[in-house]
C-alpha cells in the first residue's frame, strides 16, 4: 500500500483518533488507515457527552436512574467499548498497538486531555460542518481541539 503522506507519517508514532460513530468519524478512520505505519500506536477514543449524562431533560425523563453512574460503569460505556473494539479489529493490520478509551464529559476537552495523557503526536478527528449557526449553538469540537491542542491535528472532511 502506497502512503499518501510519506513525510508526515515518518514522524508519527502515537495517534489519537476520536470516534463517535458518525460519518465524519468513519472518514477519519479511513484516513487513519492511509497514514499510519505498522509500528505506530493508535488510541481510539469515544466521549460520552456530558449533556447526555447530566442534562435536565434526561433527568426529567429518567428521574430514578443515575445516568452519571451508568456512563462511568454501565451500559453507555460498555456499548461504546464494544463499538470501539469493532473499529479496532478493522485497524489491527495497520498499526502495531491499538488502545481503547471511553470518557465522559465535554468532547473537545476530553480529546485534548486524552491527547496529553497518551502523549499523542497527532489527533485525528472528523468534521461535521454545522456552519456558523451550528457552531454558535453547539460549539465545534474540531474548532476547539484545533485551537487548544499541543500536538498536530488532522481534521478529516
Amino acid at each position: 500500500m502506497r502512503n499518501r503522506f510519506p513525510n508526515m507519517v515518518s514522524t508519527m508514532k502515537k495517534l489519537l483518533v476520536s470516534y463517535d460513530g458518525s460519518e465524519a468519524a468513519k472518514r477519519a478512520i479511513e484516513m487513519t488507515k492511509k497514514c499510519v505505519n505498522v509500528d505506530d500506536e493508535i488510541t481510539l477514543l469515544t466521549v460520552i457527552p456530558a449533556e447526555l449524562v447530566e442534562s435536565s431533560f434526561t433527568k426529567m425523563l429518567l428521574p430514578t436512574i443515575d445516568m452519571a453512574a451508568m456512563a462511568k460503569s454501565g451500559s453507555f460505556k460498555e456499548k461504546a467499548m464494544e463499538t470501539l473494539s469493532d473499529v479496532a479489529k478493522d485497524l489491527e493490520t495497520y498499526a502495531g498497538k491499538i488502545n481503547l478509551a471511553v470518557e465522559s464529559g465535554d468532547p473537545a476537552d476530553e480529546i485534548l486531555l486524552s491527547a496529553k495523557t497518551h502523549d499523542s503526536d497527532v489527533i485525528i478527528l472528523g468534521y461535521r460542518g454545522y456552519g456558523k449557526e451550528g457552531r454558535f449553538l453547539l460549539g465545534s469540537v474540531a474548532d476547539k481541539v484545533t485551537r487548544y491542542a499541543s500536538s498536530s491535528v488532522l481534521i478529516v472532511r
